[in-house]
């Protein structure tokens, strides 16, 4: 580690050096919990898996401009494709690689063609961030929102690599603000540029010294205008929904799923399409559902719930929605994407466990969207939303003021390229 930065103070050089110590045993001790956990858990044995191949299944970048973008998981990776495609467009000449952290980021997005290779990031050790530098040599790094590893910064400060920051939020909550934290806080110091999504992380990073920032907002929301723009008809959809109401419920857990499925008995009339964050819930739910690998446009006419078997899908089935539902509301892992049903221009129902977005907050101010704390309020919101339905106009104005981002943020980066 490189500790020419830190400042003369011995109490506090060794305050930092006690904390990067335990940092190194701690992310260790973390790798060696994941390797214990991997037969019993399917997540840790696919993160297990691909951490044992990440070297081996590197290419050869000999003689490429690489420019390595990492992305903790799916979200993330949904956030960078809009400034990768303006990239890839201004700069062919550069090879995009791409990592994850998340075994659910990388499966889903292994084969994308968007990035020249995709892999799993290896474990933030000394030794592991040291090989993977010197061995992709990248010409600039960028990191999507808030997953900073501290040994990758380090190695990335120490051989002189452009890092930029993108689409982060930051709450003066977070470990880098905490005085346990302020060892993590001098490697990103040194980083190049901050782009932000809001004015509060921008303050909040100013006070901690860092200036180099810009507010940009969002580039999902430029992502998921590229969805809305390419809406495909699915007509099983299409012959289920009929002339009825339908409510699609994306990312539910078992507890959201079971709300729901009881709320549409009660209500014969009104169509819903649930698909659960994990396939998983999907044997964990009454086996009376029909579900989407099953259906064909003539079984689902007389069906209420349809159940969506299948990852990839959901973004499109918003287009067919008069009213969404966004699981993770409920739970401690944090709200689903709601920025998906709104750019459809479709109000959007969430739990309680929402106040670490911004867009929801935002959603609720602007009367577009709405939290509920159980089953009951949750049949009430549907109702009466369904009767007064919110204008499409007015989430339409609200999105569209979202856009852009990406293209700030490109045009910031331009002269490093």
């Amino acid at each position: 580690m490189d500790y020419s930065h830190f400042k003369t103070n011995n109490k506090r050089v060794l305050l930092f050096l006690t904390m990067f110590k335990l940092y190194q045993f701690g992310i260790h001790f973390y790798g060696l919990c994941l390797n214990m956990l991997s037969p019993f858990n399917k997540k840790a044995k696919q993160w297990t898996v691909g951490q044992r191949t990440v070297f081996s299944q590197l290419p050869n970048f000999t003689n490429k401009k690489i420019l390595w973008i990492h992305c903790a998981s799916l979200g993330e990776f949904l956030q960078a494709k809009p400034l990768i495609g303006i990239i890839k467009n201004c700069h062919p000449n550069y090879y995009i690689l791409i990592t994850f952290f998340s075994p659910s980021g990388y499966l889903n997005a292994k084969n994308n063609p968007i990035a020249d290779f995709i892999s799993y990031l290896p474990l933030d050790t000394s030794k592991n961030a040291k090989r993977f530098i010197k061995t992709i040599k990248p010409s600039m790094a960028l990191f999507i929102k808030n997953e900073l590893w501290p040994n990758y910064l380090n190695e990335l400060q120490k051989n002189n690599i452009s890092t930029f920051v993108v689409s982060a939020l930051f709450r003066k909550k977070q470990f880098f603000f905490k005085p346990y934290g302020k060892w993590q806080l001098s490697f990103l110091k040194k980083l190049n540029h901050f782009f932000v999504q809001d004015l509060n992380s921008k303050r909040i990073l100013q006070s901690h010294s860092i200036s180099q920032v810009s507010v940009c907002g969002d580039t999902r929301f430029d992502s998921i205008k590229e969805n809305v723009h390419s809406f495909e008809e699915l007509p099983i959809i299409k012959a289920f929904k009929k002339n009825h109401n339908l409510i699609v419920c994306g990312s539910t857990y078992l507890k959201d799923s079971l709300m729901l499925f009881n709320i549409s008995q009660r209500n014969p009339n009104l169509k819903f399409i649930i698909a659960p964050h994990e396939m998983n819930i999907c044997n964990q739910l009454n086996k009376s559902f029909l579900r989407y690998s099953q259906a064909n446009a003539e079984n689902v006419k007389n069906q209420s719930v349809l159940l969506i078997d299948n990852v990839g899908m959901l973004s499109k089935l918003y287009g067919y929605a008069d009213l969404s539902y966004v699981g993770g509301g409920f739970g401690n892992k944090g709200l689903h994407n709601i920025l998906e049903p709104l750019a459809f221009g479709v109000p959007t129902i969430f739990g309680p466990n929402y106040h670490a977005h911004n867009e929801a907050r935002e959603a609720i101010g602007f009367g577009i969207g709405f939290s509920i704390k159980s089953e009951a309020e949750l049949e009430n919101k549907i109702n009466k939303q369904l009767q007064k339905k919110v204008k499409k106009s007015i989430i339409n104005e609200y999105c569209s003021n979202k856009i852009g981002a990406s293209k700030f943020i490109y045009n910031h980066l331009r002269d490093s390229f």
